[in-house]
């Protein structure tokens, strides 16, 4: 059968906010529940609150839908069509906190129709119990913890998956799936000594959740709609060649082998854990981390394909042992600094990606590598302009040692791959009006993302937005927007926010 190779997704955030739900929306009967980034989901809502004793309950959050129309240049085949797919996507939020001298509680709701249809657990999007005990902040709960000093783009942020469900349209927190974990932060006192106002942070998770991607409808990477091609090719000629009445059974069991691909990562074998400290030295913010736990990229054995699909289609199931994809053990050292010069802020992340293949010659795991962000932001002398310049990149270690006929997990990849993120925003009319625009272009791969964007601030609470993407993918192979080439759509979309 056809070996898999699987080249992970372009993990660049673009600078913008994006909203999409595939098919007609509908609810359905079954609910489930959701520092910077880390903390506040989506940014202020409002002020609703309500006053108890000893304590406040805030009460916030937004409703919102969109319209969008797709564009497709070309059909699967690579010839010319002319159709514009349309999606309708209403969503909301809700918010809660209570807080008092001592403790804080707050629980954040997330509605939408693959919400509640696909993954009803994330309707609570994050639910976060908090104690201040003097200098200790002690936190549990179903978490977005984000680290490094990366704007929206990170090289040492490692416990929150990303869903690319809606591809990476959505806004970096916006995307991380919240995890439940455990995090003590001890905030030095000033003044004592030379980690004065320096900070240490423990995390604790006690599973994993890998990073997830579309099932259907545009967003299918062409890497996963390859892998269940072929399983499904293997499948066939494995019916096709047995008796009856295993014919029978397996024909049944084949129906659910796609589904169920992956290990069951919420075992304590997939747990994560992590320090980092953070501190000030004259104007230079800087800090250490240390992650271990495991990639959310899923590598994969191709030497057990072919006995996992026999195996499931006799069986209907088959043990996480059996199982030709899982997700490597990973320990993460980092580095983050963030400085002004003049007019620029400029930030910086860098890591070394440490895996159990550290001779780069073991075709089931990625190889050890080396990743890094930097960039920096200003305004500029003409109306309120700001421009924000971001590089990412990794460098692979071992690279030649990689098996680069499809038998490799990181087939099919190159040694270096580096990104450039450039957003440029405005804004007019006393703040009313906020045009922008951000691009992403890969320099190896060749691929290319626009995003125009402009938002009106009609009123309080209320804003209307257009925004469109367009997608160009200019290499025939090592791409990771295959089967997006000219692709692309515009959006219409009103929200409102108590």
């Amino acid at each position: 059968m056809k070996k898999i190779k699987f080249i992970g997704l372009f993990t660049a955030a673009l600078f913008t906010a994006g909203f999409v739900f595939a098919d007609d929306f509908d609810f359905g009967d079954d609910f489930d529940f959701g520092d910077d980034f880390g903390s506040d989901f989506g940014g202020d809502f409002g002020d609703s609150s309500a006053s108890f004793a000893g304590g406040a309950l805030e009460v916030n959050g937004e409703a919102q839908i969109d319209f969008r129309a797709y564009f497709d240049d070309e059909d699967e085949y690579g010839l010319p069509v002319d159709e514009w797919k349309t999606d309708t996507t209403p969503k909301g939020k809700i918010n809660l906190k209570y807080s008092n001298s001592a403790v804080s509680a707050e629980a954040k709701f997330a509605f939408s129709k693959d919400v509640l249809e696909n993954y009803r657990e994330d309707v609570i999007d994050e639910l976060t119990l908090e104690s201040y005990l003097g200098n200790f902040v002690v936190q549990a709960g179903k978490m977005k913890v984000v680290w490094g000093k990366g704007d929206k783009l990170h090289a040492v942020d490692n416990f929150n998956a990303n869903d690319y469900t809606d591809f990476i349209i959505p806004d970096y927190i916006d995307r991380r799936i919240a995890e439940p974990m455990i995090r003590v932060l001890y905030n030095v006192p000033k003044d004592v000594g030379p980690f004065s106002s320096s900070r240490f942070e423990l995390v604790w998770t006690p599973t994993m959740t890998a990073d997830r991607y579309a099932s259907g409808g545009k967003w299918v990477p062409a890497q996963v709609s390859d892998l269940k091609t072929s399983l499904s090719k293997n499948a066939v000629g494995l019916i096709a060649s047995a008796s009856e009445p295993a014919k029978t059974i397996m024909l049944s069991n084949s129906s659910s082998l796609a589904d169920n691909l992956y290990p069951d990562t919420k075992q304590l074998k997939y747990m994560q854990a992590g320090a980092r400290f953070t501190t000030t030295t004259g104007s230079l913010d800087w800090g250490l981390s240390y992650y271990v736990g495991r990639d959310k990229r899923a590598s994969f054995d191709n030497s057990k394909i072919d006995s996992f699909v026999s195996t499931y289609l006799s069986n209907g199931s088959a043990d996480d042992d059996d199982k030709f994809i899982d997700y490597d053990f990973l320990q993460v050292f980092g580095l983050e600094a963030a400085k002004t010069f003049g007019a620029y802020n400029f930030r910086a992340e860098g890591a070394y990606n440490l895996t159990k293949d550290t001779a780069g010659d073991d075709p089931k795991v990625h190889n050890n590598s080396v990743g890094w962000v930097f960039g920096f932001d200003r305004d500029l002398p003409l109306s309120e302009l700001n421009m924000n310049v971001q590089f990412q990149g990794k460098y692979i270690l071992n690279h030649d040692k990689i098996n680069d006929l499809g038998l490799d997990t990181e087939s099919g990849t190159f040694e270096n791959d580096n990104k450039v993120v450039v957003n440029i925003s405005d804004s007019w009319n006393h703040g009313k009006v906020k045009p922008e625009v951000s691009a992403v272009y890969g320099f190896q791969h060749y691929d290319l993302i626009v995003m125009p964007k402009i938002t009106w601030y009609v009123s309080d609470g209320l804003e209307f937005c257009a925004k469109g993407m367009y997608m160009a993918s200019y290499k025939s192979d090592k791409t990771e927007f295959e089967g997006w080439h000219n692709n692309g759509f515009v959006q219409l979309g009103a929200k409102y926010t108590f």
